[in-house]
């Protein structure tokens, strides 16, 4: 499966605007984010070498997605120290980004505040990373008011949730996330949730067929 991956999402930034769909309104919204961000993106990214930005446009509206891309999520991290640590970092940059990206939009002169009417700061494949570090923390927490059957479940579903995202991660990724783990959630990993995994390769995955314009190399 990863083979069929060439770039990781990492972050997102959403913001919806007020205004009609046109090419016109599009240019609008890039020479925005070139004007006000351009290649100033790697003050915030950290080793900005292996990230790649995209802006996205849903369909037949402004709701649009300024998308950070990596190569890899194991380089991005190299020089944080564990590849848990690595993670944090990253998600604290690309949040960081976010903030920027959005107060910078809303300052340019060409974007009116009161056209952007929504925004978000989102997480890529390190926030669903996060989430099944956190669930490991809650377990190990609260593991003595859980019972047997509790135990085995709450297990079962962390093991195959680690089962279902090393399926997106390259191999370098795969052995520096599963060699963190205590042997408890890697040992027996079950097939991942075909399901799942279909999910979160659509979601934080972009395959080399599809095609996708970059606004920063």
């Amino acid at each position: 499966m990863t083979n069929e991956i060439e770039l990781y999402k990492i972050g997102e930034t959403y913001i919806k605007f007020d205004f009609e769909y046109s090419e016109r309104n599009k240019l609008k919204i890039k020479d925005a984010y070139l004007s006000q961000i351009g290649l100033t993106s790697s003050e915030y990214l950290k080793n900005e070498h292996v990230y790649k930005i995209s802006i996205e446009f849903e369909k037949g509206s402004l709701k649009t997605r300024i998308i950070v891309w990596s190569t890899a999520i194991y380089i991005g991290i190299a020089n944080y120290g564990s590849f848990r640590a690595g993670v944090r970092e990253i998600i604290s940059d690309v949040r960081q980004f976010s903030e920027v990206v959005i107060n910078r939009i809303d300052d340019d002169p060409n974007i009116p505040q009161n056209d952007i009417i929504r925004t978000e700061k989102r997480l890529g494949l390190p926030g669903r990373l996060q989430e099944l570090y956190n669930r490991i923390d809650s377990y190990e927490r609260n593991i003595n008011n859980l019972s047997n059957v509790q135990q085995q479940a709450e297990l079962t579903t962390i093991k195959t949730e680690i089962a279902s995202l090393i399926e997106l991660l390259s191999q370098q990724d795969r052995q520096a996330f599963l060699n963190e783990l205590n042997n408890n959630y890697t040992q027996n990993l079950p097939q991942p949730n075909e399901r799942r995994t279909n999910y979160l390769i659509n979601r934080y995955a972009l395959k080399p067929e599809e095609n996708v314009e970059f606004i920063e190399e």
